[in-house]
């Protein structure tokens, strides 16, 4: 009797860690936006791209909340096109967020996430330069008086070749 419970106890011991490594993805539309990426960049002729991956933004608007993106463009001499996408929580593929912008020299773009459509809830977002290098960062504040706050999140950053 002792060696089953031993056995049914290290049975539910591997399963509670193996469970979420079998499980489904819980965010399947961030999932297809990174496939899609990268599918759209191994169509296109090989060239530095300069990625940005926001695993959280939020937008908790009826809360106070709000999130503002940061990017800025470091050159003093070129021009830089930023696309990407955003990606609320729990949509379907295909129903992301476009972010197209173009940055001057030393330019700074603030862009209100609730203004792009994010609306009140979570989001992941990527955000990509094949021009050159830039800057993004998400703002997130808070402006209800009694829960005042801010907080600066910073993305994952790569550079595909």
């Amino acid at each position: 009797m002792k060696r089953l419970s031993l056995i049914l106890t290290l049975v539910a011991f591997v399963g509670a860690f193996a469970l979420p490594v079998w499980a489904g993805s819980d965010r399947p539309a961030a999932d297809q936006l990174i496939k899609n990426y990268y599918d759209r960049q191994g169509e296109a002729a090989p060239q530095a791209t300069y990625t940005y991956l926001v695993d959280l933004v939020t937008n908790a608007s009826s809360g106070g909340w709000g999130s503002v993106f940061v990017l800025t463009n470091y050159s003093s001499m070129v021009r830089n096109h930023i696309q990407g996408y955003v990606v609320p929580k729990g949509v379907n593929p295909g129903s992301e967020l476009v972010v197209d912008i173009w940055l001057n020299p030393y330019e700074v773009k603030y862009i209100d996430l609730n203004q792009l459509g994010l609306g009140n809830e979570n989001g992941w977002s990527i955000l990509w330069s094949t021009i050159q290098d830039f800057g993004c960062g998400v703002l997130i504040y808070n402006t209800d008086p009694n829960q005042a706050g801010i907080l600066w999140e910073h993305p994952w950053y790569w550079v595909a070749n």
